[in-house]
C-alpha cells in the first residue's frame, strides 16, 4: 500500500502527487485528517469513500519510477528464516493484564507479543485480534483479564535454517501469522506472513538455486 497526498473538497479528491501504480485504473481509499467536522460535510463523506481514477497522464511518469524501484538482479534474495525473521523477542509474563501487554505492544508498535510459559510450561502468543475477538468484541475490561487468558498455546515453531517456502507452507496447513524461531530449545525471533510478503515485494521471488553437490 502507498500513501499518496491529495485534497478533498467534500466531494472530489485531488491527488497532488502521481500514485506509484502501473496500471490503467486503481483503488484509492480516502483517510481524512484533523477533525473530521472540518474535513468534509458528514453527507458528502458518506457518499465519497473509494474512487477510481485514470492513470493515462501518470503514465509515463509512473512507469519510469517503478523501473528504478525494482531490485537489481545482483541483489541478495533471502530463502531461510533467519535472514528475515525479527530477532527482537519481547514476551510478558502469563499473569500481566491484558491492559499492561497492550501498552507494550502500542509502545514498540508490534502486533503480537509472546507469552511466558504458564504451568503447562510451553510458551504462548498474543495478537491484536485476540484483544479484538477476546476484550473488544467480548466487551471485557483489559485490566481485569490475564494475559494467560488470551494467549494460544502452544506456539509453533520454526528453525532459522527452514526455508521461506516450506515457512510458507507451515503458515497455510496451521492457519496462523506468525511462528517463533527457535534454535537449540531457545526463540531466537519470530517471522509473520508480512515479513514474507516484504521479501516477494522488496526481492521478487523465484526458486531456490540449486546446492552444488
Amino acid at each position: 500500500m502507498f500513501t499518496v497526498r491529495g485534497r478533498f473538497d467534500g466531494k472530489t479528491i485531488e491527488l497532488l502527487e502521481p500514485p506509484p501504480v502501473d496500471e490503467e485504473t486503481f483503488v484509492l481509499v480516502t483517510f481524512l485528517e484533523g477533525p473530521l467536522e472540518t474535513a468534509a460535510a458528514r453527507e458528502s463523506r458518506r457518499a465519497v469513500s473509494v474512487a477510481m481514477f485514470s492513470l493515462d497522464r501518470y503514465a509515463g511518469p509512473l512507469k519510469q519510477r517503478l523501473r528504478a524501484g525494482q531490485p537489481s538482479a545482483d541483489a541478495p534474495r533471502p530463502f531461510t528464516v533467519g535472514e528475515i525473521m525479527t530477532r527482537k523477542v519481547i514476551s510478558v509474563a502469563p499473569d500481566a493484564t491484558a491492559a499492561e501487554a497492550i501498552h507494550i505492544m502500542n509502545k514498540h508498535g508490534i502486533t503480537s507479543v509472546l507469552v511466558e510459559p504458564d504451568a503447562s510450561g510451553e510458551w504462548g502468543i498474543m495478537t491484536m485480534r485476540d484483544v479484538l475477538q477476546k476484550i473488544v468484541a467480548a466487551d471485557r475490561s483489559p485490566e481485569e483479564v490475564a494475559v494467560n487468558e488470551l494467549a494460544s498455546r502452544p506456539l509453533v515453531y520454526v528453525s532459522p535454517e527452514m526455508s521461506l517456502r516450506d515457512c510458507s507452507k507451515l503458515m497455510i496447513d496451521r492457519n496462523i501469522r506468525r511462528a517463533a524461531v527457535r534454535e537449540r530449545d531457545r526463540i531466537v525471533g519470530i517471522i509473520s506472513d508480512t515479513d514474507i510478503f516484504q521479501v516477494v515485494e522488496e526481492r521478487g521471488w523465484g526458486p531456490m538455486p540449486p546446492t552444488e553437490s
